[in-house]
């Protein structure tokens, strides 16, 4: 109970200091410490969290096979970082699958292909059910199969949160984006104030 209330005071306390700092911003202020985490990228590398160190991260559950979400937000996560212009080197993206019994790390090199030609901004990952349930649960991510009895050439779907994080570079979640924001200029605004309020910005 105090550890809850002592988040709710600090998540207060945060949004106070960014309307302090003359910004509205658009996502919606949170503080989540994510504790560090290894899963397996595109190229089938383990990769952790503090492989990043140093960067912005914006983070999204999702899967390959997912018809109509995932794309989206995924188009709208790639024309973010083409807005941030002098800024998108500090940033950089995690597509983590919540289908990891089907997200193969070649699967993933292919989806990721579409909105990172040059693999240069957007790091897919995969795992084990386990190590993706640990992670999610890091996120309050959710997410559940559900089976599709008319169609047994793909078998299921995947019901997940559409939120987008975005992580400081202390590992800090910041900012969240639901899918009612999805603007990517917008977003693309907050993640530069949202490094000017932490000095880094420049």
């Amino acid at each position: 109970m105090k550890r809850l209330t002592g988040l709710v005071i600090l998540v207060f306390a945060l949004i106070f200091s960014y309307q302090s700092f003359g910004y509205q911003f658009y996502g919606y202020p949170y503080v989540q410490k994510i504790k560090n985490f290894t899963l397996v990228d595109q190229d089938g590398k383990k990769v952790s969290l503090s492989d990043f160190k140093g960067k912005y991260l914006l983070v999204f559950f999702g899967y390959t096979y997912c018809p109509d979400v995932c794309p989206t937000s995924m188009l709208r996560i790639k024309e973010t970082l083409e807005n941030l212009g002098k800024y998108k080197d500090k940033v950089h993206v995690l597509f983590i699958s919540v289908d990891p019994e089907r997200d193969t790390p070649e699967l993933l090199k292919k989806f990721i292909s579409f909105y990172d030609p040059e693999g240069k901004y957007i790091t897919g990952l995969t795992g084990s059910p386990e190590d993706i349930k640990k992670v999610a649960k890091q996120f309050r991510a959710y997410y559940e199969k559900v089976p599709l009895k008319d169609n047994p050439e793909v078998g299921y779907l995947v019901d997940h949160t559409a939120f987008i994080y975005l992580i400081d570079k202390k590992g800090i979640i910041r900012l969240i984006f639901r899918p009612a924001n999805d603007d990517p200029k917008r977003i693309a605004q907050d993640i530069v104030q949202t490094m000017k309020f932490f000095g880094d910005a420049r």
